[in-house]
């Protein structure tokens, strides 16, 4: 079972590594955060396409899930607490556990840094790239707002690697925003009225459903005002064919098994849920519009058009941002609206989402305000094979 230790009191994460592709000496990697209730195991089905992108994947789970160590009783208090500052703390840590876990996998598999190819330095391969998808971008963010407080060895070796942050169709509270109201974009986490029991049948269903949101409303991004974006939002999933039922009532129960994990939802995550949204605020502006740490490292905002309605909310919400009130110094963010794209496009399009992955990580073409570029993953003949 690989492991990385990534504190001084012994706390370890596992991996999953693809490994270094036949024969290459300029692979690029990239590092795989997941969302809450789900584990790396859930990116399993792009590894298989790595080699063909001249990839190298590594999926980690994180603190209090498989193999990972759990949180301690003090974690979880200080994760628990009503104090901003303990509060922040506890992220902080989550950030430079993953920091940590980056520093240790260079040294350990000696990757092939970040290789200029011309006079202009642009990058050609090597590097690393951090993804964080859904909830993981809580942790990726924290890793980008606290690298300067790394020994200035470390930051100056992670500058030799650093090539993208893929903020991957993410939730809308790892950008500070409050619980959304039900009958605006309804989540079930949030759904007071659900019991335990009823909150675990629901939200498979309603994670990894298609949803069809009004296509004027996708086209106008981000133009459009909130009260338009939540009036085209579709909150019944579509229900045929069976290509687009919900990706998670596809899997086989082995594949449950290995991807969902509902224990850490129960012990640590609805704490992450309560944590004030100052924290979460503070957390993404350090990350994005301060680039004293890393000014080249590339941004790319993946969003998908059939997720879920908060996903959309939250994509809708920071290029808003961009579009208004960013900063000359702020990092430029690259958008790329996957068409056709559930959740889960990395399960139920791997080659296409791999290969979109590859070009916006490797592309050298850099946005000078809000820029959605838009892609087909097709939604047909979803599956493994694909």
């Amino acid at each position: 079972m690989p492991l990385a230790f990534v504190d001084q009191h012994g706390s370890q994460l596992y991996y999953e590594d693809t490994g270094v592709p036949l024969q290459s000496s300029d692979y690029t990697t990239l590092v795989l955060i997941h969302g809450a209730c789900f584990q790396g195991a859930v990116f399993k089905p792009l590894f298989a396409q790595a080699a063909t992108q001249n990839m190298r994947l590594v999926a980690v789970n994180m603190r209090d899930y498989y193999g990972s160590t759990l949180y301690s009783p003090s974690e979880l208090a200080e994760l628990g607490s009503t104090d901003v500052d303990t509060q922040t703390k506890a992220l902080r840590a989550r950030g430079l556990e993953i920091l940590t876990f980056l520093l240790w996998f260079i040294r350990e598999e000696n990757i092939p840094p970040l290789m200029l190819t011309t006079a202009n330095g642009e990058f050609g391969g090597g590097g690393v790239s951090l993804l964080g998808w859904s909830w993981g971008n809580e942790s990726t963010l924290s890793s980008i707002a606290h690298a300067g407080e790394l020994a200035q060895d470390d930051t100056e070796t992670l500058a030799k690697y650093m090539r993208a942050l893929i903020i991957y169709d993410p939730s809308p509270r790892v950008f500070g925003a409050p619980a959304s109201a039900l009958d605006e974009s309804y989540n079930p986490l949030n759904d007071r009225s659900l019991s335990a029991e009823e909150l675990k049948r629901a939200f498979p269903s309603w994670v990894s459903s298609y949803y069809s949101h009004s296509t004027d409303m996708l086209d106008a991004f981000p133009s459009i005002g909130r009260d338009e974006l939540i009036a085209g939002f579709s909150q019944e999933p579509i229900q045929k064919p069976h290509y687009l039922m919900p990706t998670l009532l596809r899997m086989s129960n082995d594949e449950l098994s290995r991807v969902v994990n509902e224990g850490a939802v129960m012990r640590s995550h609805f704490l992450y849920e309560a944590v004030d949204g100052k924290v979460y605020t503070d957390n993404a502006r350090n990350a994005l519009r301060d680039t004293t740490v890393w000014p080249d490292l590339r941004v790319v905002l993946v969003w998908c058009d059939m997720s879920v309605s908060e996903a959309l909310l939250s994509t809708w919400g920071l290029l808003k941002q961009v579009e208004g009130d960013w900063p000359a110094h702020g990092r430029r963010v690259h958008a790329l609206r996957l068409r056709g794209a559930n959740h889960f496009p990395h399960w139920d399009r791997p080659a296409r989402t791999m290969q979109l992955l590859a070009e916006m990580i490797k592309s050298t073409r850099v946005p000078t305000n809000v820029e959605v570029q838009v892609r087909e993953v097709e939604r047909y003949g979803l599956g493994h094979a694909n």
